[in-house]
């Protein structure tokens, strides 16, 4: 999504894990429900600087990827000028980064089939 002209995307990361559990109740990532379910003010606030953190570790990554790459992650502030709608599409589309990326994937090698499954005749009686 671009905004006041510039691209944003996220990224979650040990780092955006780290500035977003310090918003978080007692510091435990696994309250951020709590936080955005809060009171207006409160919610929307921390919805900000949790999209501003995952905007800066797509950015960091980025640019540690390719040096070349100029860091411009969105800041606060900007956030906060959005209109609602905005913010809202901008926060659930970094919210879908942050599910994803959270979850647990295993890697699995296709089912070999035996001969009998592959069509060739077996052994007959």
């Amino acid at each position: 999504m671009v905004v006041f002209g510039k691209e944003v995307n996220f990224r979650r990361s040990v780092q955006a894990n780290c500035e977003i559990a310090e918003i978080c109740p007692d510091g435990d990532i696994n309250k951020f429900n709590v936080l955005i379910n809060g009171p207006y003010k409160t919610a929307q606030t921390a919805a900000a600087r949790f999209m501003a953190a995952m905007s800066r570790a797509y950015e960091d990554y980025a640019n540690f990827t390719d040096p070349e790459h100029k860091a411009d992650p969105i800041t606060e502030r900007e956030l906060m000028m959005l209109d609602g709608d905005e913010f809202n599409d901008l926060f659930l589309q970094a919210l879908s980064v942050f599910a994803d990326d959270g979850k647990t994937t295993v890697e699995t090698e296709p089912v070999k089939k035996t001969e009998n499954e592959a069509g060739e005749a077996g052994p007959s009686d």
